[in-house]
C-alpha cells in the first residue's frame, strides 16, 4: 500500500511534485522516470531526509535498498497524480495549504517537545523549513484530490454489526481489580505497616505518609481499576488471592520494594456492548474502505502509465 492511500493525519504526499511540473536541471541524475518524466537523485533525497524528521524510528528501515526503490516508485506516482490534478483543474487555495503547513509544523513540534529540538533534527537530517512546507503543500494537494476522485462508500449499521459480531473477542474486557499499595524499601517497615493495619489503621492516610509510589501516594495508595496481567508477578499473584473488598495481603516483595494491598473492588470480566464501540468501530471500517478507494484508483492510474527506475548501485 502507498503512503497515500494510507490517509495519515498528516499525508505523506509529494515533496517536491508541484514544482517538479516545471524543468528539471541537466546536470540531475534520473533515478526513475513516469510517463517520461525524470525523478531525480536530489528529490528522493530529499524525500528520505523529510521521512527521518517524521518518523525517527525509520531510520534503521531508510538504510534499506528496498525503501529507497519504494519512495522513488512513489514519487514517480505522486508525480502521476499531481498531473491528473493539473489536467483536471484542480486547486487548493493558498489558505489550506497554509493549513497544511501549520498543522505539519504543529505536529512536528509536539512529537519534538520544542521549535528548537526540532530544527535541531531537521538540520542532522539534512532537512530545510522550505523541504516540509513543499511537503505540506503537496499533501494539501493530493489528498484534496484523491477525495475528490476517490471518495468511499458511506460504512453501513449492517456493516458495523458484522464487524462486531465477527471479531467479539477484541470487545472482552478481562476482570479488572481496584487494588490500593503501600510501598516502601524494607520489608520490616512493611511489617511494622501491616501491624497498624490490623489493628484498624486508616490505610490511605498510612499510604500518603509512609507509600514510596509517588504515582499512587497522593490518591491514599488507589491505583484504580486495572486487569492484574498490568502488575508484575509477585504482585498480581498476590492480588489474586483477595476476595473480599477490604482484605489486606501479607507483605509482598517485587523489584520495587515491599508492598501491603489492599482489595477495594471486583470487576468480573465482560463483553463491551455494540453501543459502547459503534462509533469507534464505524470510523475504523470507514478509514479501510477510504484506503482501498484510493489505493484501487492508484492502481488504475499507474497500470495506465509508464514507470521505470534505475537506482545506482552505490545509494548515497
Amino acid at each position: 500500500m502507498t503512503r497515500l492511500a494510507r490517509l495519515l493525519p498528516v499525508t505523506l504526499a509529494g515533496l517536491v511534485l508541484v514544482a517538479g511540473c516545471g524543468a528539471q536541471s541537466a546536470a540531475a541524475t534520473t533515478w526513475a522516470t513516469a510517463n517520461g518524466h525524470p525523478i531525480t537523485q536530489a528529490e528522493v533525497v530529499t524525500r528520505m531526509n523529510v521521512i527521518k524528521v517524521l518518523d525517527p524510528s525509520a531510520a534503521s528501515q531508510l538504510k534499506q535498498r528496498s525503501t529507497w526503490l519504494s519512495e522513488t516508485k512513489e514519487l514517480a506516482t505522486e508525480y502521476l497524480l499531481a498531473q491528473e490534478a493539473a489536467k483536471a483543474g484542480f486547486k487548493v487555495s493558498q489558505k489550506e495549504i497554509n493549513s497544511s503547513e501549520t498543522q505539519l509544523q504543529s505536529y512536528l513540534v509536539s512529537s519534538y517537545g520544542s521549535k528548537s529540538a526540532l530544527q535541531k533534527a531537521m538540520t542532522k537530517d539534512g532537512a530545510t523549513q522550505q523541504d516540509m512546507n513543499a511537503y505540506a503543500s503537496s499533501a494539501a494537494l493530493l489528498q484534496g484530490y484523491l477525495a475528490k476522485v476517490a471518495p468511499a462508500k458511506p460504512v453501513t449499521q449492517a456493516q458495523v454489526q458484522a464487524f462486531y459480531t465477527q471479531n467479539l473477542s477484541q470487545f472482552q474486557q478481562p476482570k479488572q481489580y481496584d487494588l490500593a499499595h503501600i510501598l516502601v524499601k524494607t520489608q520490616v517497615q512493611a511489617e511494622s505497616i501491616l501491624a497498624q493495619l490490623q489493628k484498624g489503621a486508616n490505610f490511605a492516610a498510612l499510604a500518603k505518609k509512609y507509600s514510596t509510589d509517588p504515582g499512587s501516594a497522593a490518591n491514599g495508595g488507589d491505583l484504580g481499576y486495572q486487569p492484574l496481567s498490568t502488575y508484575v508477578t509477585a504482585f498480581a499473584q498476590a492480588a489474586a488471592k483477595l476476595t473480599t473488598v477490604g482484605q489486606l495481603s501479607p507483605v509482598v516483595h517485587s523489584q520495587y520494594g515491599y508492598h501491603i494491598i489492599k482489595l477495594l473492588g471486583i470487576k468480573p470480566a465482560s463483553t463491551q456492548p455494540l453501543s459502547a464501540v459503534q462509533s469507534e468501530i464505524k470510523a475504523y471500517l470507514q478509514q479501510q474502505a477510504s484506503q482501498s478507494a484510493i489505493q484501487a484508483y492508484l492502481n488504475k492510474m499507474t497500470a495506465k502509465a509508464t514507470i521505470k527506475t534505475s537506482l545506482p548501485k552505490t545509494l548515497p
